[in-house]
């Protein structure tokens, strides 16, 4: 199961299933893209944190549907629906990688496949100092079919290829020595420093984060003009709305902004 809870400006999504390890069914990818929306619907919320329930992140896909599909003949028409099957997670990454508001995984325990690129495809990952990651798909007969663009994304080619080409498990050091993972913390530090994050992000104004991410976002689809173009527009759309000028008065008054929330505030 999927449990959401939503907690000031902040989305909490977690992953508990304890007999499959947080394995990832079809039910779960679904909840992961309605807690991704539920984010996304509010103004107020800043970030998406996802986290694995009973010290594992996610043990990677759960191969329970796909037994049932590979079961099934191909289609003599349409589209197999195992492409189909497959394919829908990689929409959930999509999402994920371009959401608008920010997107933290913190991952305890083993993110092994399907959960290591679950991962990859947020902002932020932290880790504990146990976590394990592996891409083990090649050694069981698949590709890494949707996570592969998104783990190359944060590690770059060459990384990407000695790590999805061998399959091979790396502990937490050497996840954060490739970039796959940004920060590491020993025991109750991990809680800790996601406080952190949060009151980081906590004095984002809302708008303005959501703006941020768009501009670099685009940078990835777009000429570089046509992504100065449209961060030229964000730019007056923040000044026009009055936001910048509050901003500016609380620096010079030394107060907090108005739009500033701490992890466990309410918003209005």
């Amino acid at each position: 199961m999927l449990r959401i809870e939503t907690r000031g400006a902040f989305v909490f999504a977690t992953l508990d299933a304890p007999a499959t390890r947080n394995a990832l069914s079809d039910a779960m990818v679904t909840g992961l893209g309605e807690a991704l929306g539920l984010a996304e619907s509010q103004p107020t919320v800043r970030a998406l944190v996802i986290r694995g329930a009973g010290g594992t992140f996610c043990a990677g896909g759960d191969f329970s549907g796909f037994r049932a599909l590979m079961a099934e003949p191909v289609p003599a028409a349409g589209v197999d629906p195992i492409v189909a099957f497959n394919r829908g997670f990689g929409a959930l990454l999509e999402r994920i990688h371009a959401s608008p508001v920010a997107t933290i995984a913190v991952v305890d325990g083993a993110a092994i496949g399907g959960g290591c690129g679950l991962a990859a495809s947020c902002d932020f990952v932290l880790a504990a100092s146990n976590a394990q990651f592996a891409m083990p798909e090649v050694t069981l007969g698949l590709p890494p079919a949707q996570i592969g663009p998104f783990v190359a994304a944060r590690l770059g080619a060459g990384a990407a290829v000695r790590l999805l080409l061998t399959g091979r498990r790396i502990p937490a050091a050497q996840a954060l020595a490739c970039g796959l993972v940004d920060e590491v913390h020993e025991g109750a530090a991990l809680d800790e420093r996601l406080a952190a994050l949060l009151t980081e992000l906590g004095r984002a104004e809302p708008a303005a984060l959501r703006a941020t991410k768009a501009i670099l976002k685009r940078r990835t689809t777009e000429p570089l003009g046509a992504t100065l173009d449209f961060a030229a527009h964000a730019f007056a759309a923040a000044l026009r709305s009055g936001t910048a000028a509050h901003g500016l008065a609380a620096m010079s008054a030394k107060r907090p902004a108005a739009w500033v929330v701490r992890p466990g505030e309410t918003t209005e």
